[in-house]
């Protein structure tokens, strides 16, 4: 008989374990109580210009998300970024490259004495970590038991930790040192001793999920508003009515599957808690492109440390990412660190921008008169919170499953906080279900 799934959410995750489950004979049905696929791997396009909503970039390392780019025929759309990264210093943007790890010290990011300290441990614990995958954060849990604040501090001294560690966190996860585990910062680390690169979708991040829908039955604004499960099946009710399948695989935010799903382990339960950082990301449209710019011309990311910034983390200059998502000109996608993003996420744009635009213009002058639009993406939830004990948690989750689990979990907290750790986590909940 064939089996019958819904997944509930239409993100990155629930269409991974929906394509994945529909490649081996299942029937399935996926539910999206907005308008749109894609959640947080979203694109908008706007007077030509393509503007990723969330997600940013992809990596030479991601395995699944390549796998499910050739399976869709979009290979040709997958190109690597720029060669460089930048990070400001002392009001300078250092140009930094993982190609060439000499470039923390030659660029002045760190001290040459800072850079042989953080490359001898940092190679050790690379090699260490080496044979670990960087989709599975349940991998990493033994590496899950210290703060990165600390451990860093004390490994790597306190110049590396705020020039190297505390920018990617709030660059990447919108998160602080203090608050997340040495795992995430490890498994991040990792990307760029492998020798990894940035990597884009000629459409937009949005594509792959938009790809991936058209061949699945997915009902847009269709909320999932009530879940009950027996020996039988389970039942999902929605606004048009009942439906009735074999499993049920919850892929949206842990806030969102905690609402519909109570279950009496209390494991389960701690991960349906998982928090989530928060921050708006703003598309900065300039027809005239960006001139007198402070970031050099060959770098396609800036990100700016505590010590230096006031609100903005991070900013990705798009032209560079993938020429195709900018018409004319160029397009900047500022993204606001977690605590600016949940200060500002409620007020409005002019207030938003009042904050953003000097210290933007720190690195692009005049960008504020040469503004044709701002496009705004809010995200309450926008990366989970990987605080000590996450990584654990996912794989004791995993351990004490039951053979007749009839509703399994997915999505970025369930994995690594990555497009990639996504994707893993749909399709490890196909699998499981496909495996009993």
């Amino acid at each position: 008989m064939q089996r019958s799934v819904i997944v509930i959410g239409a993100g990155i995750a629930g269409l991974s374990a929906a394509h994945h489950l529909s490649r081996h004979g299942c029937r399935v049905t996926v539910l999206e109580a907005a308008g749109r696929v894609g959640g947080r791997m979203g694109t908008d396009l706007r007077d030509g210009y393509r503007i990723d909503r969330g997600a940013q970039f992809l990596s030479t390392g991601y395995v699944e998300i390549q796998a499910l780019i050739e399976r869709m025929g979009m290979a040709a759309q997958l190109s690597t970024c720029a060669q460089w990264g930048g990070t400001a210093r002392a009001g300078k943007v250092r140009r930094v490259s993982p190609d060439k790890p000499w470039s923390v010290a030659s660029s002045g990011l760190l001290g040459w004495g800072a850079l042989l300290r953080l490359g001898l441990a940092g190679a050790l614990d690379a090699r260490r970590c080496a044979h670990l995958p960087l989709n599975d954060y349940a991998a990493w849990q033994q590496w899950d038991d210290q703060g990165t604040a600390t451990w860093a501090s004390e490994r790597f001294g306190a110049d590396a930790l705020e020039h190297i560690f505390e920018p990617v966190l709030a660059g990447f996860f919108f998160q602080s040192p203090e608050a997340a585990s040495r795992a995430l910062s490890l498994l991040t680390w990792s990307y760029g001793a492998r020798r990894f690169r940035t990597a884009a979708l000629d459409g937009g991040m949005g594509s792959l999920t938009e790809a991936l829908a058209a061949r699945l039955d997915v009902r847009l604004a269709t909320p999932a508003l009530g879940l009950s499960h027996d020996g039988a099946g389970v039942r999902v009710d929605t606004p048009h009515g009942e439906l009735r399948a074999d499993h049920v695989i919850l892929a949206t935010t842990a806030s969102a599957a905690a609402a519909l799903y109570h279950p009496d382990c209390a494991l389960t339960r701690a991960l349906l808690a998982t928090r989530y950082s928060s921050t708006i990301n703003i598309g900065i449209a300039l027809p005239g492109g960006i001139r007198g710019s402070a970031v050099p011309d060959d770098i396609y990311g800036l990100l700016i440390p505590r010590r230096e910034r006031k609100v903005i983390a991070a900013v990705g200059i798009e032209s560079r990412k993938a020429s195709s998502l900018v018409p004319r000109g160029e397009l900047l996608n500022v993204m606001l660190d977690g605590q600016a993003g949940a200060r500002l996420l409620d007020q409005g744009e002019a207030a938003v921008l009042n904050e953003v635009f000097p210290e933007l213009e720190r690195y692009f002058p005049g960008v504020r008169k040469n503004t044709a639009f701002a496009h705004f993406c809010r995200w309450r939830e926008a990366e989970p919170c990987s605080a000590v004990g996450r990584a654990r948690a996912i794989a004791a989750y995993r351990a004490a499953l039951k053979p007749d689990q009839r509703v399994l979990l997915a999505g970025d907290y369930m994995s690594a906080p990555t497009t990639e750790g996504a994707a893993f986590s749909g399709k490890w909940a196909a699998s499981r279900l496909l495996a009993d």
